[in-house]
């Protein structure tokens, strides 16, 4: 028997109409056609032969158990239960941001992006490998069926919007004319565990990290709480570059700029006060700007406001100071809530005997309880409104949390630059989703998370030509009653599209 030889043994369990391939030490069973085909001879006459074309394989034989086909396994069969309720609340919930995509990119590449960004809203952060297994046992392929997420078509989104960023940039720049053109800038790193990246570098976090970072750049609009874009730079450029960089990429005008005491720097301060724009910014303590107002400081008692926002009340007092130049404002405040409980802190760990704290500390500190310095090019608000816009930038504090513990993008694996670029804009549009998620639970006053964990709790089975919608229980139909979210029946269709 020849090397390639298929044994009796192995033939008598061969299906009709195939045939059998020895591929190392396995037989596998392929289709086949035969068709004639004509063949002249050298004399000129024709004859037919018979040509033989392998298909594709259906399976193999063994000697113990025959024929074993590829299609008997479950895991191929088709899906008939999907997770539900919290994909369609956050779809119905958000066709403001999917309407935002549709005005910019091709429709089909707006539901790749919106799909990918659904279920980072809904499940976190899920990596490529896994994105395919999440989306098809979920409710999207019901309403975008041309939609396709495994591995090879999400890496290919991930890299055509990092390398073809003409769309992109202008929907980013959608975004910010759309705003309301108070912007806070602020970096946030990500570790970074992926061998070989392209950006990632040991920066100012790499010893509190244990590993290199990668610096994570975002706007942010603090009146609409609703992020604008977001750009990965090199762990180990500093903000005042990636500030740059955004200017160079950007046209802002008239924009009103809050960012932290890393944006404190002459470069960055030039570049927020061209084009009409302005900034708020803390000053930094160990500088000489900020030694001239402390020297001077001293409170008018008759010079306060009362902030009260949300949950936290406290009269502030202030004093304000003009630069030599005449090129920006300093103006302190004193936050009297605050230093009540700082000095309260100091008197506690001196009582408990910590090292540093003394009655003359107590006495030498007392005008830094409950003290910040900030500076603006902006002479036209009030030392109140300073005040107040600069608290809104918050909201940017609020939505990096969101991002590092809700949606888990707190690390990558990602190697690829024009991969990770298209990845930061997906989690972007992810963060627009959760602001229109936000605002319908803030109306409820129900919590984010309240409302997805009940809503997660809907299924739908495949009956016929119909989903069923189950598990209506009564604390799902509670929560979604509040939120304004009808439960159906039935879909109609087994698919529908969008």
């Amino acid at each position: 028997m020849g090397k390639y030889s298929v044994p009796e043994s192995i033939r008598m369990h061969k299906p009709k109409g195939t045939m059998v391939k020895r591929i190392k030490n396995g037989y596998y069973v392929y289709n086949y056609t035969s068709k004639q085909i004509p063949v002249f001879d050298a004399d000129g006459s024709k004859r037919w032969k018979t040509k033989t074309e392998m298909g594709d394989c259906i399976g193999l034989i063994t000697e113990a158990d025959g024929f074993i086909p590829n299609d008997g396994f479950v895991s191929k069969d088709e899906i008939t239960a999907r997770n539900y309720g919290d994909y369609a609340f956050a779809i119905n919930s958000s066709q403001e941001t999917l309407n935002r995509l549709y005005a910019v990119f091709h429709q089909d590449d707006a539901r790749q992006i919106y799909s990918a960004a659904i279920i980072f809203f809904v499940d976190g952060f899920t990596y490529m490998t896994s994105m395919k297994g999440v989306f098809d046992l979920s409710y999207l392929p019901i309403i975008f069926e041309k939609v396709h997420l495994g591995y090879d078509a999400l890496h290919a989104l991930y890299k055509n919007l990092g390398t073809r960023g003409k769309r992109v940039h202008s929907f980013e720049s959608m975004m910010i004319n759309e705003s309301s053109k108070r912007i806070a800038i602020d970096g946030h790193v990500i570790a970074c565990t992926s061998e070989c990246n392209d950006l990632s570098e040991f920066g100012y976090k790499a010893s509190k990290l244990g590993t290199e970072q990668i610096n994570w750049l975002t706007a942010y609009d603090v009146v609409d709480s609703l992020p604008l874009l977001s750009h990965i730079y090199s762990g180990a450029d500093p903000d005042k570059i990636s500030v740059k960089a955004l200017f160079d990429r950007y046209n802002f005008s008239n924009t009103e700029f809050l960012v932290d005491r890393g944006f404190n720097t002459d470069p960055d301060k030039e570049l927020m006060s061209s084009n009409g724009n302005t900034y708020i910014v803390p000053m930094i303590s160990n500088r000489k700007d900020y030694a001239s107002v402390i020297e001077i400081l001293k409170f008018d008692k008759r010079k306060y406001f009362v902030f009260n926002k949300d949950s936290y009340a406290s009269m502030i007092y202030y004093a304000e100071y003009v630069a030599g130049d005449d090129s920006c404002r300093r103006i302190a405040f004193q936050d009297t809530t605050r230093a009540g409980a700082e000095r309260q802190d100091y008197i506690k760990a001196m009582a408990a005997g910590k090292s540093g704290y003394t009655e003359e500390g107590l006495i030498e500190n007392e005008l830094y309880f409950g003290l910040f310095l900030l500076e603006t090019n902006d002479f036209n608000l009030s030392a109140e409104e300073v005040f107040c816009h600069y608290k809104d930038r918050w909201s940017i504090e609020t939505y990096y949390n969101y991002v590092r513990n809700d949606a888990d993008f707190n690390a990558l694996y990602q190697q690829d630059y024009f991969c990770m670029q298209g990845l930061s804009f997906i989690v972007t549009v992810a963060g627009m989703i959760y602001h229109d998620i936000k605002k319908i639970a803030d109306e409820s006053k129900l919590s984010v998370k309240e409302i997805m964990r009940e809503m997660k709790k809907l299924k739908i089975t495949l009956n016929g030509n119909k989903w069923v919608v189950e598990n209506k229980i009564k604390s799902v139909r509670e929560v979604a009653s509040k939120v304004g979210f009808d439960i159906p029946k039935y879909l109609s269709d087994k698919t529908v599209s969008t």
